[in-house]
Parts: C-alpha cells; structure tokens; sequence
C-alpha cells in the first residue's frame, strides 16, 4: 500500500494497492479502472523498485503544472535520485529523501497518518467480520483482495480526517507558519479517539482469547517490512517465457477468491428503487449506521 497527500490534506493520492496476485479471480467480471486505486503485483506483495519507479512517475504527472516537494524515507525500494533510469524524467517534483533513523522523528506519514489509515480500516473489517459471523459465512475473517481494495479507498478517501493530516504535519514542524501561537499536536492528537473506542468495543464483541492492545497493534514491528529489493537473477527470470506449470503460472492458480457475478442493468435498477424505498423507511436512529 502506497499513501501520500499533502500538509493541509487537500491533495490525497489515490492508493495504490500491492498484492501478489497478478490477475485474481475476484477481478473478472470487474472494471478495474473503478476501484478508485492502482493495482500492481509481485510475489512478496512488497513495494519493489520497479513499482516504486511507476509510482514516481505518476506522481509527477499528478502534480502537472505545479511545483512540489515530494519527501520520501529511506526505504530500500525507493531509488536514489543519481541511479534513476533515464526514463523517468521528472518535470514537477523536487525529491527530499530523509536521512536514516529520521523517518520516526520527521516524517507525518510514518506513525501519525498510517497509523490512522490502519485503525480505520480495522475498524471497517472488524465491522464487515461482525456481520460475516451474524450470517454464518464460512471462514468469515478470510477477504479477497477486491474486498480489501473496497475497504481501504474509503478510508482513505474520507475517514482519515484532515485535522488529522494537518496536526501530523504540525507535529512533526514540516508546516511551521501555521497555527503559529497553538500549542504542538501531542502524540494522542495524532489518532483519532474515536476510532479507537469503537475498536475497542468490536475487539470485545469478536471475544479474542488473547487481544493485542489496540495501540501496540497499530505499529506492529512486523509489519514494517514492506519493500524488497529484486536480485539481478530474479530480474532475468521475470522477463523470460515461463512454460506452464512454472511457478509464475502457478502463482495465478493459488488464487482461490470468486469471481464476481456479472450484474445487469436491469438488476442494478431495481436495487436502487429497493434502497430508495429502504432509506425513506429509516427513522434518525438509524441514519448513523447507514452512513457507514
């Protein structure tokens, strides 16, 4: 997963989204330039420099006709300025790579603006897995990825607030002419509190054996290891023909998600008419679950 936005949140990147799966299943049936992300695949599901490198470039031309500074940590799949291709011409950008062992000190997105990304989206699974349960799915914790991909836009699209953004930013002095005089975000303005309650209350309801506390879940060590470098062997490998039965092939075929029933206009017609009529039956008890 790939975030980036600006300091006064006014510009937050669509998500581009890595998983391992090169064509899943889930995806058939599917216009891919709707899922309001970018999908890109590697074995590792890690950030590579090669997707990095894409990235870079689009970036660039989604600040046409500005000039910006785009600051990046110094994760190993982010390419040195010197040893970018010489394809990758960038018009708009001014690239800022922290030093190392900085990344927790001065970078917003590191704890503050992830961290509430994560707690957000654990929120909507622990709510979608609520009503799996309710409905005796089998396996209901298990999502493909075309679910995960509709949990994660909307939160990053509307649930990670812009206070938020603008007080990591604030925290970590990157926009120092504003609220000048206000006291410095503190480490609890950087989380929603919200969130966090309503967590809290759906780790209860799951009734876990062993639940992690919600905060150290939230910057799991584990999970920073997200970017791999390709060895010059794996590079050769990837760009030859795989006959079938390779692993390449097989990767495709470890894919068990369902592909999506094609749904016909006249159906998606009758749904709206059904939700129309729901809505209206609703009292105000009910606005606030809806919404979500």
């Amino acid at each position: 997963m790939a975030l980036c936005c600006n300091g006064d949140s006014s510009d937050k990147l669509p998500l581009w989204v890595i998983e391992k799966y090169k064509n899943p299943r889930c995806f058939k049936n599917v216009n891919l330039g709707s899922l309001g992300s970018t999908y890109r695949s590697n074995a590792k599901a890690w950030m590579m420099q090669i997707i990095f490198l894409e990235w870079l470039n689009a970036f660039d031309l989604h600040v046409a006709n500005s000039k910006v500074l785009l600051v990046l940590d110094n994760c190993s799949a982010h390419v040195p300025l010197e040893e970018l291709p010489a394809r990758i011409q960038l018009r708009n950008t001014r690239v800022l790579y922290l030093p190392h062992n900085m990344t927790s000190k001065i970078q917003p997105c590191d704890v503050g603006i992830i961290r509430n990304f994560k707690a957000y989206y654990r929120h909507r699974f622990n709510r979608l897995l609520l009503q799996r349960l309710e409905d005796s799915i089998d396996q209901a914790e298990k999502i493909d990825v075309l679910q995960a991909i509709r949990l994660v836009v909307p939160v990053w699209a509307t649930d990670v607030k812009i206070a938020t953004i603008q007080n990591c930013y604030r925290h970590y002095q990157i926009r120092t002419t504003e609220g000048l005089g206000q006291a410095a975000p503190t480490e609890e303005d950087l989380i929603d509190k919200d969130v966090i309650d309503e967590l809290e209350s759906q780790i209860t309801r799951l009734c876990y054996k062993n639940p992690m506390d919600i905060r150290r879940l939230l910057t799991y060590l584990d999970e920073d290891i997200v970017s791999y470098i390709l060895m010059i062997d794996e590079i050769i490998d990837g760009h030859l023909p795989q006959p079938e039965g390779t692993q390449a092939d097989d990767a495709d075929e470890e894919d068990n998600s369902q592909e999506v029933a094609p749904v016909l206009t006249k159906e998606a017609s009758n749904m709206l008419q059904s939700l129309e009529t729901f809505w209206l039956q609703q009292d105000d008890d009910n606005a606030v679950f809806i919404s979500h």
